[in-house]
């Protein structure tokens, strides 16, 4: 099957590889650009430290890192977040294989209220009320926007002459913001390709819900394995002559 991958690089080459693997032929085209900001150093001192993404990390290492924060508890979202901060060099690192609810609950069955704050290195703009669930427990949360994402003004020319032409099976989306902006760029052609029923992977509820068209799939669990596990397997030739 021939399949459209939208998030962010370097994952969406990830992604790729995993498809080919599995006999697919991915098409990458990412609909958000990660921004990473120089935050100043945050004067606390924390007692573990929460990821969300791929990117807190590559946020979090910009800074001039303290030497005793890599022994800190690291809580992080899901396996490849916490994969990432491993190789970053923290050495107790815990995955909620899950979202922020997920993650939220892993902090709060492993760490005390009174102990300290937690440093979450965040995006400027984020979903969901996990952090307040958090604090409503009597959590202190130390928030640092450490990163952006910039959405694309529009798909690439080969892409688009895909849907135009049914020779896409498919559409990878992880997140709402990918979801908005791939969307957009969608609405915004004219013509509009007729894709209303074209399957979409989407990661989550919260995905499924940002999109604007497709027959939309959602993943049982907010994990990349149970996203790309809705995809039929990839035998004799696809609807768009792929295979």
């Amino acid at each position: 099957m021939r399949l459209l991958v939208t998030r962010p690089e370097p994952e969406a080459t990830r992604t790729a590889e995993r498809l080919r693997e599995l006999g697919h032929e991915p098409v990458t085209a990412p609909m958000l650009t990660s921004v990473f900001l120089d935050p100043p150093m945050p004067a606390i001192d924390p007692v573990a430290i929460l990821l969300t993404s791929l990117n807190g990390v590559r946020g979090l290492m910009r800074w001039p890192v303290p030497e005793a924060w890599f022994a800190l508890p690291v809580l992080a979202v899901g396996d490849r977040t916490a994969e990432a901060a491993r190789e970053a060099g923290f050495a107790s690192v815990s995955s909620a294989d899950g979202d922020g609810v997920a993650l939220a609950a892993l902090a709060m069955e492993r760490l005390e209220p009174d102990a300290g704050p937690l440093l979450y290195p965040a995006a400027v703009d984020r979903a969901g009320t996990w952090t307040e669930t958090l604090t409503g427990a009597g959590h202190a949360l130390e928030l640092v926007e450490v990163y952006r994402m910039e959405p694309a003004a529009s798909l690439p020319d080969s892409v688009v002459a895909a849907l135009r032409e049914d020779r896409v099976d498919g559409v990878l989306v992880y997140s709402p913001r990918t979801a908005t902006a791939l969307s957009g760029c969608v609405d915004r052609l004219d013509p509009r390709p007729d894709i209303d029923r074209l399957p979409v992977y989407a990661l989550s509820p919260n995905v499924a819900a940002a999109m604007r068209f497709g027959d939309v799939h959602i993943a049982e669990k907010p994990t990349d394995d149970a996203l790309l596990a809705l995809i039929p397997a990839s035998m004799g030739t696809s609807p768009s002559g792929a295979r």
